[in-house]
């Protein structure tokens, strides 16, 4: 079996109670059979309140006012506490924020972005993200309808999308415009089956010469003179599909409500504004958001036979965390005095890195713990006439 991880995997440490979230509240914790089965064995004052605050029927703890029964005042576990340490934890608790992606012959380890820790791991560091490979040759397995041709080839594009994103040479508009369009035709040989022709695909989009290709197409759509009203429809177009989502917290619609009300009365963003926005929510950061996404969804595609799906999913997962922090900035005092001086102190950067954190954390938990959320928001970015090519690139 092989595994993958990001290179800051293993810095990952839970601060338990001094978190500024919970993973304890929100959302329904399911629990495994295994679990379940031990869980009915225990005895005794922890046996007797495993009985009563666990959803036997639906395999889930109880919760009241959206919190665990088993989380405490100080937003420690009692199951923790009481039962013996982390051998007391079920799966899911065991694991959190740990993601693992399932493949053939390979395991895929992420850490969840809706984590304030993880999130500041991948978030707050500025070098390029790399993965790291292990190998446990003791376990091996197959699966019956695993299309390993098409996992190969996605591998593959993958890789090269990775490297387009990562060159920090050019800029995250053009980075991220490639390499939708990289997913656009990969798709196009998916449904016709030919997959055959990828490898001559991707020699295509490993040219130099797709650079220069792109920053002129961009500069043609820029100078056709209805990019800010495509930009406008098109985002609003993006933000609506939260009205087609379940809501998992209390204060979300709220949140979601006052920022899209800000963003639809701000005025076009230009000059010292628009400048230190940028500085804030710097293409790396942009960068950083994309990897994780793409890392942790598109190789899922071999399930579906969506990549196109999957790079939409991701562009407008990074593009919508962009605008919850544009809203949250245009709605600052500190952001309106220290774009009217031109710059930000190094005290407004650390202000907004924790923002930027803070944000994806909340827009992770909304999305990415829903399964129901991540499937909608596929099927509903496959509508090309709303959010086809040329619409992305207006929002980038």
């Amino acid at each position: 079996m092989q595994y993958t991880a990001p290179h800051y995997y293993k810095e990952f440490h839970c601060i338990g109670g001094d978190c500024p979230d919970t993973c304890c509240a929100g959302w329904q914790i399911q629990i495994d059979p295994t679990s379940l089965k031990k869980y009915k064995r225990i005895k005794g004052a922890l046996g007797n309140r495993l009985k009563n605050e666990i959803n036997w029927k639906e395999s889930c703890f109880r919760q009241y006012s959206g919190r665990c029964a088993f989380l405490n005042d100080e937003n420690l576990c009692d199951l923790y506490l009481d039962g013996g340490g982390e051998k007391a934890f079920c799966r899911t608790c065991r694991t959190y924020p740990r993601h693992i992606e399932e493949f053939e012959g390979l395991r895929e380890i992420s850490l969840s972005l809706s984590c304030p820790v993880a999130a500041e791991l991948m978030l707050s560091r500025q070098e390029p993200v790399r993965f790291l490979h292990a190998e446990n040759p003791d376990r091996e397995e197959s699966y019956d309808e695993f299309d390993f041709f098409l996992f190969t080839k996605l591998m593959d594009t993958r890789s090269l999308i990775f490297r387009i994103l990562q060159d920090r040479d050019r800029p995250i508009k053009l980075r991220v415009s490639i390499i939708l369009a990289l997913a656009h035709d990969l798709q196009e040989r998916i449904d016709r089956n030919a997959l055959y022709d990828i490898d001559n695909l991707l020699d295509r989009y490993s040219s130099e010469n797709i650079w220069s290709w792109f920053e002129n197409r961009l500069l043609q759509l820029d100078q056709a003179g209805s990019r800010n009203e495509k930009r406008r429809k098109t985002m609003r177009s993006l933000f609506s599909l939260f009205d087609h989502l379940e809501v998992l917290r209390e204060d979300w619609t709220p949140y979601l409500n006052n920022a899209r009300k800000i963003l639809e009365n701000a005025p076009v963003s230009v000059g010292k504004t628009e400048r230190c926005f940028h500085k804030l929510f710097s293409d790396t950061a942009a960068e950083q958001l994309l990897v994780y996404f793409v890392f942790t969804y598109f190789c899922g595609a071999v399930y579906n036979g969506n990549a196109y799906g999957k790079i939409k999913f991701s562009a407008a997962s990074m593009i919508l965390i962009r605008e919850l922090v544009r809203a949250e900035c245009l709605a600052s005092e500190n952001m309106e005095t220290a774009a009217a001086e031109g710059t930000a102190s190094d005290a407004d950067e650390s202000v907004y890195i924790s923002r930027i954190i803070k944000t994806a954390c909340r827009y992770a938990r909304e999305i990415e713990h829903s399964d129901f959320n991540k499937i909608t928001m596929e099927h509903l970015l496959d509508n090309e006439n709303i959010f086809g090519l040329e619409e992305f690139f207006s929002l980038l």
